[in-house]
């Protein structure tokens, strides 16, 4: 095929559709090189056009594509001509910089893009892209107070104005600084539902997340993501609480319940966390939780206005009932014992009374009678080694012995 040959209408297809295609690498070259000769104002916006949509850095004919841009920018009485130099558009290593900084040090970022000539579908193309990959390699180097400050313009970029960037430096980029600190909780809330509406639960979606990793090829990369599904086991864990403290007809119950389980989860001893609820509790949770961060708990054996939080700590799995329910406690290795992150339970199930291989069978199901938090604590240390903070080891009746 010879672009030479090809009508104008052609032209511009080709031009601006060879990019992602590796059949055309061929006639890359001559096809910008004929679009350039053809001196036509619809050409010379096609050419800029797809250099700006495309951005192909690692196409053989990106260094020719980038020139032809900036001919044609040039060439014409026209905003592209201020633009590209203002904004070093045609300069594939200082342009995006440039960009990348006035979107972090301006308030308005949809005045910058229309400044730049790339709002519309231009803000999700990739020169933006390039642009906005650089932030996220500035907020996931920045410490504290910067680096909050860099992952909410990052936020906002992405959410209110719609700029791509590639999902690996996104994460990274939200989650590296907060590795060994961790943000303040109204932040931390904030990086979680925006982090889980966008790439989804860790523990939900394992495969999309292990892919994330190998993109980043980052040796933090593994620990983001336990990072993100420990952030999400807080939220759970207090969510929880807070659904049930505010319907409970026993308060002073419920804080004394929220109270022993916070101190393992402020210790990092909960590996993980999920509640599911009964069909009437549900609808009282329903806009205090995300969608679809919860199970539902159906058939017989619980009452549909009760709810029940799911704990793994070690190798133990829980079930800790609101109302006056006992909790249950199984080792994982039991075919009975609940999985975590499940979208629908047996009530039956959740309430076994068995808790199988490993536990002594009068042990499974633990009320919260006077004491219980000492019996509790010495239960989940005889079977997991970890203690509680106030509780430590615990300790169990004689007669349990």
């Amino acid at each position: 095929m010879d672009p030479q040959s090809l009508s104008r209408r052609d032209l511009r297809r080709l031009v601006g559709g060879l990019w992602s295609d590796p059949r055309c690498e061929p006639v890359a070259s001559r096809t910008v090189a004929a679009a350039l000769e053809s001196d036509a104002a619809s050409l010379d916006r096609t050419l800029l056009t797809a250099y700006l949509r495309h951005f192909p850095r690692e196409h053989p004919a990106f260094e020719q594509l980038r020139a032809a841009a900036q001919t044609a920018a040039n060439r014409h009485d026209w905003p592209w001509r201020e633009r590209g130099q203002k904004w070093k558009l045609w300069n594939p290593r200082t342009g995006p910089d440039t960009l990348a900084k006035a979107l972090t040090t301006h308030e308005d970022g949809a005045a910058i893009l229309r400044e730049a000539g790339l709002d519309g579908d231009l803000a999700q193309a990739g020169f933006a892209e390039a642009a906005l990959e650089q932030v996220c390699v500035q907020a996931g180097e920045a410490k504290e107070g910067k680096a909050r400050e860099l992952g909410e313009r990052l936020i906002s970029l992405v959410d209110q104005l719609g700029l791509a960037a590639p999902r690996a430096r996104l994460v990274w980029g939200l989650l590296a600084p907060w590795l060994d600190h961790p943000p303040v909780d109204d932040y931390q809330e904030r990086l979680t539902a925006f982090l889980v509406a966008r790439f989804g639960h860790p523990r939900l979606k394992p495969d999309s997340w292990r892919a994330m990793q190998e993109e980043m090829a980052h040796e933090d990369a593994g620990r983001l993501s336990e990072l993100l599904s420990q952030w999400l086991t807080q939220r759970a864990v207090r969510q929880f609480f807070r659904i049930v403290s505010a319907t409970t007809d026993n308060p002073e119950q419920w804080n004394a319940r929220e109270e022993f389980w916070t101190a393992y989860l402020e210790d990092k001893a909960i590996d993980g966390a999920w509640f599911a609820f009964g069909k009437q509790a549900e609808l009282l949770a329903r806009g205090a939780v995300e969608q679809g961060e919860f199970g539902q708990i159906t058939g017989s054996g619980a009452d549909p206005s009760h709810s029940a939080l799911i704990m793994a700590i070690g190798d133990i799995r829980i079930a800790e009932w609101s109302h006056n329910g006992s909790a249950r406690f199984w080792m994982a290795q039991d075919r009975q014992a609940p999985e975590l992150f499940k979208r629908e339970y047996y009530a039956i199930t959740l309430r076994a009374m068995n808790g199988g291989r490993g536990f002594e069978q009068q042990f499974a199901a633990l009320p919260h009678l006077s004491g219980w938090q000492a019996r509790f604590a010495h239960h989940i240390f005889k079977h997991s080694g970890r203690r509680h903070t106030r509780w430590g080891e615990g300790h169990a009746p004689r007669s349990w012995n």
